[in-house]
């Protein structure tokens, strides 16, 4: 049986728990191959944060209601809005309540095991606070009090399950295991599924024997029809649009931009000597590629204005309030992510791999990057 806790931020970066990654995981609890340990201070984490994340958009949507109820609508109109939204404050609680709950049900429904805060990790996490012991960085750093309750949960854990596994994203919880032999670490999910063990355990749920057969399929399927890559290149705007990047070039406050829209992608670059195998006949492989963008970002009007003239993209820019511009700028960024492909796993032909690929199944599973080229 392999044993392994997910921090809260491994959580937080897929709160819905629906990538490649966590699929992987919950095939392998609900085969009985891995057990998930959630500690109590991971699931509150987790569960207040969803919390906060939905309660603002409740208090959002209600004065939304507020205010159009206040608008010059007709009478019927006036009554639905006034009804609505007291049938929404009525539901704030439950919508909140269900919030919370997803985790535990989906712990449940894949076998994890809830683990509660017991005396001694209390008391030991309260002590690595005073003494300002590993993860936390001084002594009596507040900030660091429920990484502290963390870590002392995974080591009260590691003394019934040896070896276990641990995904951090926090460097400071990583580091606080560096001299634990059987306590391995692994700072994303996705760099956990790739180790051989938890591919070899995939292969054998899916009785797949040979998946560097299956790759070098895929590797030659592509270089005949280049289906990934128009793929790719059709997807990709739409999987970036809204989102941000950052780079110190940006005359933002917060050096950072948003995608307003996009071009054709160029140089597309696919990774097949890091395929991974995902369960259920999915693959995922690596892409990189370039693509120009429309991004816009708020320009303090001072510096705009002392902007070299010479400079190479001078932004257009509208009046956004007293002090700052809305500046949209055309940059040229370097994304890379992870695109998956289904197998239909029980009719392989690799002679005629595409009669093997499941319709319509190529799917741009994560964006990990995004940066200027």
């Amino acid at each position: 049986m392999i044993h392994i806790v997910l921090d809260t931020n491994i959580y937080r970066n897929n709160p819905a728990r629906d990538n490649l990654h966590f699929k992987a995981l919950e095939k392998l609890s609900k085969a009985g191959l891995l057990c998930l340990h959630v500690p109590y201070v991971v699931l509150r984490e987790f569960q207040t944060q969803q919390r906060d994340i939905y309660s603002k958009d409740l208090v959002k949507a209600i004065s939304g209601l507020t205010g159009l109820s206040r608008k010059l609508l007709d009478e019927d109109i006036l009554e639905r809005l006034v009804s609505a939204k007291a049938e929404l404050e009525g539901e704030s609680e439950n919508i909140l309540s269900n919030a919370e709950d997803q985790i535990t049900n989906w712990c449940d429904r894949i076998g994890a095991k809830l683990h509660p805060l017991c005396l001694d990790q209390a008391s030991l996490a309260l002590e690595a606070y005073f003494q300002g012991k590993p993860p936390l960085k001084s002594v009596k750093n507040r900030e660091d009090i429920p990484d502290s309750f963390i870590v002392q949960s995974i080591l009260k854990l590691h003394d019934d399950h040896n070896p276990i596994h641990v995904v951090a994203g926090d460097n400071k919880v990583r580091e606080a295991f560096a001299d634990e032999k059987t306590i391995n670490t692994y700072e994303s999910l996705s760099d956990f599924i790739e180790i051989d063990l938890i591919q070899d355990e995939l292969k054998e749920v899916d009785l797949i024997d040979s998946i560097g057969t299956l790759v070098a399929a895929i590797q030659e399927f592509e270089d005949e029809s280049s289906e990934i890559k128009c793929f790719l290149s059709n997807n990709i705007g739409e999987s970036i649009v809204w989102k941000t990047f950052s780079d110190p070039s940006i005359p933002d406050d917060n050096h950072k931009a948003t995608i307003n829209s996009y071009d054709e992608a160029e140089d597309i670059e696919l990774d097949f000597s890091e395929a991974g195998y995902y369960g259920n006949g999915q693959f995922g492989i690596p892409f990189k590629l370039r693509i120009v963008v429309l991004a816009h970002y708020y320009i303090f009007k001072s510096d705009y204005y002392c902007m070299d003239p010479e400079r190479e993209h001078v932004p257009s820019v509208s009046d956004h309030n007293d002090h700052y511009f809305e500046a949209e700028e055309e940059f040229e960024l370097c994304v890379s992510g992870l695109v998956s492909i289904t197998i239909d796993r029980d009719n392989i032909d690799m002679d005629e791999l595409s009669e093997s690929i499941v319709e319509d199944s190529f799917k741009i599973d994560e964006v990990s990057d995004i940066e200027l080229c």
